[in-house]
């Protein structure tokens, strides 16, 4: 059986469970029901894969598949959109965002790849809202790569150094400055730093509590 086969079959397990004769529950879900359980699913995935067993992410990646799939479905009821417009605008997306496979770009390393797509993410994206139910650290990451933080923050790693000892400063040496602000700045000097350095700022605090975590 092929993937398109597999598809096919838990899209009609979607039909029978939506069907009049299917599940009341199923039935009664709408997009903005089911939402929060693409986002709980996603997190599943992400403990799974954290846990370092193929099989548990697996199960976990099947439950998000599912869940998608089951959101397309009740998109395509109500005639928004059809499964397969999804997949012609996710593909022709990848195309565009691969200009050294599908197109004449040269590149020479993974790095130059990574810098490439953000590049045209931040043409393509510049208007889109980043999503502000994502974790903190994630948003930073997302809105610091995009340049869209009022005032910037440097790129320049003495000038982001200086910033940071800046904000430490007034954190341990003024009781009356604003605490929360002190921190929250800090929080946000080092998610650029660990960016400029190659890391996202919440996978080095989630892999380093994981470690730290009494089990």
């Amino acid at each position: 059986m092929g993937k398109g086969d597999s598809i096919e079959r838990l899209w009609s397990i979607i039909d029978r469970l939506r069907g009049d004769n299917g599940c009341p529950w199923d039935r009664k879900q709408t997009p903005d029901s089911v939402k929060g359980y693409v986002v709980e699913e996603a997190h599943e995935v992400d403990a799974a894969i954290r846990t370092g067993n193929p099989l548990e992410v697996m199960e976990e990646l099947g439950d998000l598949l599912f869940m998608v799939l089951f959101m397309i479905h009740l998109y395509e009821e109500e005639g928004f959109f059809r499964f397969e417009q999804v997949c012609a605008q996710i593909e022709e997306k990848m195309i565009r965002r691969h200009p050294h496979v599908f197109g004449n770009l040269r590149v020479s390393s993974a790095e130059e790849v990574k810098d490439n797509w953000e590049k045209i993410k931040r043409v393509e994206s510049r208007h889109s809202e980043i999503p502000k139910t994502l974790p903190a650290l994630m948003r930073a990451y997302r809105l610091l790569s995009r340049n869209l933080l009022n005032p910037p923050i440097p790129e320049d790693e003495d000038a982001l150094k200086k910033l940071m000892k800046e904000s430490l400063k007034r954190l341990l040496d003024d009781s009356k400055s604003d605490l929360s602000q002190s921190l929250a700045d800090i929080f946000v000097h080092l998610c650029q730093f660990a960016r400029m350095k190659g890391y996202r700022a919440e996978d080095l605090l989630q892999k380093h509590l994981d470690e730290m975590e009494i089990r």
